[in-house]
C-alpha cells in the first residue's frame, strides 16, 4: 500500500469517525428541553404541553380570543417551565409553603369567579393555559402573592413590589443557571426571560 494511499484511508476513517460523533452528539441533544440548575425538563415534556392546548382548542369556540401559535406558543411554554422552578426555588429559599389545600382554595375562587367548572375549559383555552398547568399556574400565584405580602411587611411601596419580584426571579436564575435549548429562542439572564431568536419569530423566511 503506498503512503498516498494510507493517508487517504485515514482520512476517509477520520472523517466517518467526526462525522459519528456529531451524529451522536446530536441525536442526544434532541432531547433537551430547558435546564435550571440541576432540573432537566425534555423537550418532549414541552412538546406534550403544547399538543394538550392544541387539542384543547379544538373544543371549544376560539374565533373571539388572542390566541399564540407556532414558535411563541413553543417558547411560551418552555417559558412557563423555567418560572415554575424558579417560584418554586424562591418559595423553599424562604421558607413560603404553598399546600395542596391552599392550591384547592385558589382553584375554587377562580372557579367561582368564571361561573363554575364548566366554564374552565373555555377559561383556560383563552389564557394560552394547559389544563394540566393549572395548578402549577395556581401555586405561582400563591407565590407571588406571599412575596408581595413579604416585601410590603418590610417596608417596600406596594407600587414596587412587582420590581422586587422580578428582581427576586432574575437573581434565582442567576444563582441555579438556566440553559435553553435554542429552537424556544436565547435566553436573556437580565430579564430571567427566554426571547425570540429574530425579530420576525420564524414569521418571515428570508429570501435566498
Amino acid at each position: 500500500m503506498t503512503i498516498k494511499n494510507s493517508r487517504v484511508r485515514f482520512a476517509t476513517k477520520l472523517a466517518t469517525t467526526i462525522a459519528v460523533i456529531i451524529l451522536v452528539s446530536g441525536c442526544s441533544n434532541m432531547g433537551a428541553g430547558v435546564s435550571i440548575g440541576n432540573t432537566k425538563i425534555k423537550a418532549s415534556k414541552i412538546q406534550s404541553i403544547v399538543d394538550e392546548m392544541l387539542a384543547a382548542r379544538k373544543t371549544v369556540d376560539t374565533t373571539q380570543m388572542d390566541l399564540i401559535e407556532g414558535k411563541q406558543l413553543l417558547r411560551n411554554q418552555a417559558q412557563f417551565a423555567v418560572i415554575k422552578v424558579l417560584f418554586n426555588e424562591i418559595a423553599n429559599e424562604r421558607n413560603l409553603l404553598v399546600t395542596a389545600s391552599d392550591v384547592a382554595q385558589r382553584r375554587g375562587e377562580i372557579t367561582t369567579q368564571i361561573g363554575g367548572e364548566s366554564n374552565l375549559p373555555n377559561a383556560l383555552v383563552s389564557a394560552n393555559l394547559a389544563e394540566s398547568s393549572f395548578n402549577d399556574y395556581l401555586r405561582i400565584l400563591i407565590i407571588v402573592d406571599r412575596l408581595n405580602a413579604d416585601f410590603i411587611s418590610k417596608g417596600v411601596p406596594e407600587s414596587q413590589t412587582s420590581s422586587e419580584v422580578s428582581s427576586a426571579l432574575v437573581k434565582m436564575a442567576e444563582k441555579l443557571g438556566v440553559e435553553v435549548n435554542s429552537k424556544y429562542g436565547k435566553w436573556n439572564p437580565d430579564s430571567a426571560a427566554i426571547e425570540a431568536d429574530d425579530v420576525t419569530d420564524g414569521a418571515v423566511t428570508p429570501a435566498p
